[in-house]
């Protein structure tokens, strides 16, 4: 029999509460794995709790190790802080407040919390996931939320340094131009900006023409990447956006984005 929720026995009249999650899984040097008690070997202890306990898929694009961030993330916040629904939905969810209603039901449905309080088990899992992590796992602060944002993005943070180098490359060939786009914050969010230099008749100043946000650095840089192959237009898209104003501009740059896509009959 798995550990898959509901049991009708307490995590603790079954389990020793002062260990991590998953202490009664044998190892044996002759299978590569971790094996449960019904001799089903894992690759994983987290592929274990995943799948045997949450009842998670395996496949698709949502990694086990992405889902177990989040929710040891979420157990984190819950045991060392009062974590308000705002703040957790600002913080954890982007700003999706039907998705942390989902997942916090979903977690007491599993019997990892009860009334927004970690259960036993929550507690024993979080010393699992936290002893199971990555070695390139950003640091949990005791009192903050840690953040998520290295695996948002398509390719979920994986590319993110050889990115870096490229489109920082990239950035510094139009450094010299008048009209120059950049990788700036818009509001907190990932964002590209327009800048104009020595801009006005008395006073040449420097001023922002157009910008627009982001819901990760991903893509922001995949819009940028398109941008900087087309740098010898910068000068006459400065132009439109200085003459008719940042709507003019957005509507340009659209049209030239699917100018060329063929429209899809089947």
């Amino acid at each position: 029999m798995t550990d898959f929720a509901p049991d009708p026995r307490s995590y603790a009249a079954r389990r020793n509460e002062q260990l991590p999650w998953g202490h009664w899984l044998r190892q044996d040097p002759a299978i590569d794995g971790l094996i449960d008690e019904d001799g089903t070997v894992w690759p994983s202890l987290r592929d274990y709790f995943w799948q045997a306990r949450l009842g998670m898929p395996s496949l698709g694009s949502y990694k086990v190790d992405e889902g177990c961030e989040l929710l040891l993330s979420i157990l984190h916040a819950l045991m060392n802080r009062m974590t308000g629904f705002e703040a957790a939905v600002a913080d954890l969810f982007g700003g999706g407040w039907q998705s942390q209603r989902h997942y916090m039901a979903w977690l007491q449905g599993q019997g990892m919390i009860k009334d927004r309080e970690v259960t036993v088990e929550g507690r024993a899992a979080a010393r699992m996931l936290a002893a199971t992590r990555s070695v390139n796992a950003p640091d949990l602060a005791p009192l903050d939320f840690p953040t998520l944002a290295g695996m948002n993005g398509l390719d979920g943070g994986r590319t993110r340094k050889e990115r870096e180098q490229v489109m920082a490359a990239q950035e510094a060939m139009g450094r010299a131009l008048r009209y120059r786009f950049v990788r700036e914050p818009v509001a907190g969010k990932s964002g590209i900006k327009l800048i104009g230099h020595e801009m006005g008749d008395a006073i040449p100043l420097t001023r922002v023409l157009w910008a627009l946000s982001f819901p990760d650095d991903y893509a922001r840089d995949r819009l940028f990447g398109w941008l900087a192959h087309h740098l010898d237009r910068w000068q006459a898209w400065g132009e439109i956006a200085a003459d008719g104003g940042s709507r003019a501009l957005t509507e340009h740059l659209l049209l030239l984005r699917f100018a060329d896509e063929r429209i899809d009959l089947g």
